[in-house]
């Protein structure tokens, strides 16, 4: 065999026309070589494509054992890597565009088969290949750097919450031990200034945690399950338990969603709970609220709070951005990021509306696909979630 010969089989059981493409590729010599293999039925040919890789598959669909799609299909399923040119009659343009729906490269109409037309299809076919094996090298290349950086980024996630929060821990304990057996010497001025420095501590604690969800959030899965927002929400507020003044409510039946609970958890605990630090008014108002759309889910949750000035709508989404002094409120900054991460990782998005001094509402989405299956299956079936 020639290195530089193409390998080409040829699937052509009548005698004549078998000829004919063999006399056509040999007077496409100039242009390049072919090393030519040649079956007649499927049967044979699946044989032979289990011994041989071939660079290009010339195809009549019409054998003995086997016509039209189904032809095609099977001989793609053997040899997926190699590209496949269709021969048709005349009359069956509408197959040629069916074969090229299911894999075929390009197709060929007999009668009209000029050594032009079929040496540029099959050159056409051999580059489209070569720039789809390019491609797929690449992203493999992509996909194992990927793996790279997510083994570094695991590597860093416990370098973080071992190896910083350890000397954290010892800075704390060492406070509290200050204050603890140094408190007449060190007078009002000193004990103040121990209280701030653990205050920093548990604010740097918080923020290694919530630097530690952020990166976790796409590569740790849980199994998504069926989740009724009327049971999980009162479950987060419970755990809250915002203060006298703060009147947490759910305004309408909510919906029970397919997903990873974490995640979910994490969204509205973020949001209800950022309702409740922030809050300014005597009688405080939060509610949440759902809307069924077409293909997603809506919900808000709408506070009577300081709001937010419009220019700052984007920034408060942004890691370790905060609207208020870190010492005013002990706020990380993580909380909207990660629930703004998770929520687009399920497909959905969230954005804020809000005015300074009358309150602010959080949007956000998530779209249907399973959740209105399981929604159906609860009024027809009266399953339980």
């Amino acid at each position: 065999m020639n290195e530089n010969s193409i390998n080409l089989l040829l699937v052509e059981n009548d005698p004549f026309d078998r000829n004919f493409l063999k006399q056509a590729l040999s007077d496409c010599s100039n242009i390049m070589n072919f090393d030519v293999e040649t079956t007649q039925n499927l049967s044979e040919t699946l044989e032979r494509l289990s011994s041989t890789d071939f660079d290009i598959i010339l195809l009549d669909m019409e054998l003995p054992d086997s016509s039209g799609i189904d032809t095609l299909v099977k001989i793609h399923s053997k040899s997926p890597h190699t590209p496949v040119l269709v021969i048709i009659e005349p009359t069956e343009e509408k197959t040629a565009v069916d074969a090229i729906k299911k894999g075929a490269d390009d197709y060929l109409i007999k009668g009209k088969i000029f050594k032009d037309v079929l040496g540029r299809s099959i050159y056409y076919a051999l580059e489209r290949r070569k720039e789809q094996d390019r491609a797929e090298k690449k992203l493999a290349k992509l996909i194992e750097d990927l793996k790279s950086v997510n083994k570094e980024l695991k590597d860093f996630a416990y370098v973080v919450s071992h190896d910083l929060k350890a000397p954290l821990r010892a800075i704390k304990t060492l406070a509290d031990w200050l204050v603890t057996d140094y408190t007449d010497k060190l007078g009002q001025d000193g004990k103040e200034q121990i209280d701030l420095l653990i205050s920093r501590v548990d604010r740097m604690h918080k923020l290694i945690d919530g630097v530690l969800q952020y990166s976790r959030i796409g590569r740790k899965k849980d199994t998504p399950v069926y989740i009724d927002l009327n049971d999980l929400i009162p479950q987060i507020i419970e755990t809250l338990a915002p203060p006298d003044n703060i009147k947490i409510e759910i305004k309408n039946q909510l919906p029970t969603i397919f997903a990873e609970k974490s995640g979910i958890l994490q969204i509205f605990q973020n949001l209800l709970s950022n309702a409740v630090k922030y809050m300014d008014k005597s009688n405080g108002q939060i509610e949440v609220v759902s809307f069924e759309q077409q293909d997603y889910w809506k919900f808000a949750v709408t506070d009577n709070g300081p709001g937010i000035e419009s220019k700052n709508f984007e920034k408060i989404f942004q890691i370790f951005q905060t609207l208020t002094s870190k010492d005013q409120n002990e706020s990380t900054g993580v909380g909207l990021t990660i629930v703004k991460k998770i929520i687009e990782t399920y497909g959905g998005k969230i954005w804020v509306e809000a005015r300074p001094g009358t309150g602010s509402t959080f949007w956000f989405t998530l779209p249907k696909s399973k959740q209105q299956k399981v929604q159906e299956m609860i009024l027809t079936e009266g399953i339980a979630t």
